[in-house]
């Protein structure tokens, strides 16, 4: 299934000016809980899993001065892969243009054993727009303590700034790395919900010589966020970008700490309050 969405500005607010799609993959209507100005989304994918040969490919062009928040009614399932074919494949690529704005904010994917899937996300954007977003992988199903023994999992997200690359995150689970990466200190610590969150560009960030330090970081950083036995939370700058960071045992968790961070800088960042959609509490 593919689908191909276009958002403009318009003397009425952000419009959804085009929508293709082939396969169960599409948009029903756009939805202004906080003004014309700004529109929210609901990206429905009915079978909600992916199988074997398939290939879910997203195309999202907001145009200058539209802005938009882009989510998903549930979990995405990638479920246990065939002997024959079984690569699943997921394919976004987000275009953001001149004082644009978006957010993206699908809900998490659940990668049971033995799939195979590749998952790519590219986001082009110039020092003038804005974006937030967030990935939150389940690999395996932490519920019933299945874990994810077999099968291949290649994650890759990449920010691109004025064509200028600033931001990369990716990870190749296999059959010879998969003790290394899913158990090691530097990989995911035997924790099976991994999550990281975006928001930028920001403000430019401070000489390295200057003795004083961000105080929007200082104030991020100081939400109830602290790591325990059950999660690790972090949140950085890197460049013009605020970074986050989770390991643990819950999806919910991990978005409730993205949603804490994300509430403070939607504040700095469009001058509105965070306006979570209903979907989210159904």
């Amino acid at each position: 299934a593919d689908i191909a969405i276009q958002l403009s500005h318009s003397k009425n607010g952000t419009r959804l000016s085009q929508c293709h799609h082939r396969g169960p993959l599409y948009i029903q209507k756009p939805f202004y809980p906080e003004g014309p100005d700004h529109a929210h989304l609901y990206l429905l994918h009915p079978p909600a899993g992916i199988v074997s040969g398939d290939t879910l490919t997203m195309t999202v062009d907001v145009e200058p001065k539209a802005a938009a928040l882009v989510t998903t009614p549930g979990a995405t399932i990638v479920y246990r892969a065939r002997d024959a074919n079984p690569i699943q494949r997921q394919i976004i690529h987000l275009d953001i243009q001149d004082n644009a704005t978006l957010e993206w904010f699908p809900l998490e994917t659940i990668v049971h054993n033995q799939a195979c899937f590749e998952a790519s996300t590219t986001v082009n954007m110039n020092a003038c727009s804005r974006f937030c977003g967030w990935e939150v992988t389940s690999l395996g199903l932490p519920a019933i303590n299945q874990r994810f023994t077999h099968g291949s999992f290649r994650q890759r997200y990449e920010i691109i700034v004025d064509g200028i690359t600033q931001f990369i995150d990716q990870i190749h689970i296999n059959e010879k790395n998969r003790q290394a990466l899913l158990s090691s200190k530097a990989g995911m610590q035997d924790y099976m919900i991994s999550g990281f969150c975006v928001f930028g560009p920001i403000a430019k960030q401070p000489h390295p010589e200057s003795r004083h330090s961000d105080p929007q970081l200082e104030r991020l950083r100081a939400e109830p966020t602290h790591s325990n036995r059950e999660c690790q939370v972090s949140i950085t700058r890197l460049g013009n970008f605020y970074v986050g960071r989770y390991l643990g045992t819950s999806a919910e968790q991990a978005r409730r700490h993205f949603t804490q961070w994300w509430s403070i800088i939607r504040q700095e960042m469009l001058g509105k309050e965070a306006y979570s959609p209903n979907v989210w509490f159904t």
